[in-house]
């Protein structure tokens, strides 16, 4: 099962993630996976990964150039983060929820987290909750031939009730959070 959480950028999708997985953790949900913080960087907003397994926060996207490293739009991956974040995916089993925030445009190009991606969305027994930008949600579509694609709006006033509907199979956890 795939459920992606889409909306303008910006519109607080990342916000939603946080408070959704503070109550799956209460519940006693499994999950797995990482979000993208915005943090204040020397010249703009750039991104800090947070692993949500350990709580580690470590620079993602940055606007400083790096030798080598992949760009994306005015930023450029953190090579050693990016790595972190395709083992995150790699690691991720079906007992969990696999949280990734955010799929763009450099994965649908197949950089950035793709390769970990792609075996992702080769095992059908994963359940994925991407976060995608509404005007990146119809290639995305294109790429997730695994299964059935539930969408969710950031904006929708019920959007955490309805990822949970689609990502978890019990309406009461059965799964400790690990």
């Amino acid at each position: 099962m795939i459920a992606a959480l889409t909306g303008p950028v910006h519109a607080g999708k990342t916000t939603l993630l946080q408070r959704a997985a503070s109550r799956w953790s209460d519940l006693g949900y499994a999950f797995s996976g990482y979000l993208s913080l915005t943090v204040n960087g020397k010249v703009g907003h750039e991104y800090s990964l947070l692993a949500l397994q350990d709580g580690r926060l470590m620079p993602f996207l940055i606007r400083t150039f790096i030798a080598g490293a992949e760009r994306t739009g005015p930023y450029y991956f953190v090579p050693e983060t990016l790595e972190k974040a395709r083992s995150i995916i790699s690691a991720a089993g079906p007992e969990q929820v696999l949280i990734i925030d955010e799929i763009g445009p450099r994965e649908l190009e197949g950089g950035g987290i793709r390769p970990a991606l792609d075996q992702v969305l080769a095992r059908p027994e994963m359940r994925l909750l991407v976060t995608v930008r509404e005007d990146i949600l119809g290639p995305l579509t294109n790429l997730i031939k695994s299964g059935p694609l539930s969408v969710v709006d950031v904006r929708d006033q019920n959007s955490i009730p309805l990822l949970e509907k689609a990502l978890f199979r019990d309406p009461e956890p059965s799964l400790a959070h690990g």
